[in-house]
């Protein structure tokens, strides 16, 4: 079983890996002739995030998502809030819901836009994929 920072660490490797293959194979998913990457989606999934914490009554968590101010403001939110979580600087109850979402999401992403089979970046997905996928 793994630490809530060792979790956080975890999942932003993995988080900094997707982001980085998706721009550097030049990689984008198309919806309605919009480009979109990665990073397009952190104030999204802090959004949901966000909204999530209030509407099940979870203030600790609230207070923590908007401690660096409101989320629409936050530059690179995930990778901020898992920077954070890795550091240490939320408690137990708010970096284990966090962390629960956060990695269902990010993980969801790596299994729809990870890299093929045989793909040489990163030394093939068997190699890639470890830790994220079973």
């Amino acid at each position: 079983m793994r630490s809530s920072a060792e979790e956080a660490r975890r999942l932003s490797d993995l988080w900094h890996r997707l982001s980085a293959r998706h721009i550097a194979l030049g990689c984008s998913c198309l919806m309605g002739g919009i480009s979109v990457t990665l990073e397009d989606f952190e104030r999204d999934i802090a959004d949901y995030l966000w909204a999530e914490s209030e509407r099940h009554g979870e203030a600790d968590v609230t207070a923590f998502l908007l401690g660096p101010g409101p989320i629409a403001q936050q530059d690179r939110p995930i990778r901020r809030i898992l920077e954070r979580l890795e550091a240490g600087e939320a408690g137990l109850v708010v970096a284990q819901w966090l962390l629960m979402r956060m990695g269902k999401s990010i993980e969801s992403y790596a299994a729809l836009h990870g890299p093929a089979p045989d793909a040489p970046l990163f030394g093939g997905s068997a190699a890639w994929r470890q830790g994220y996928r079973e």
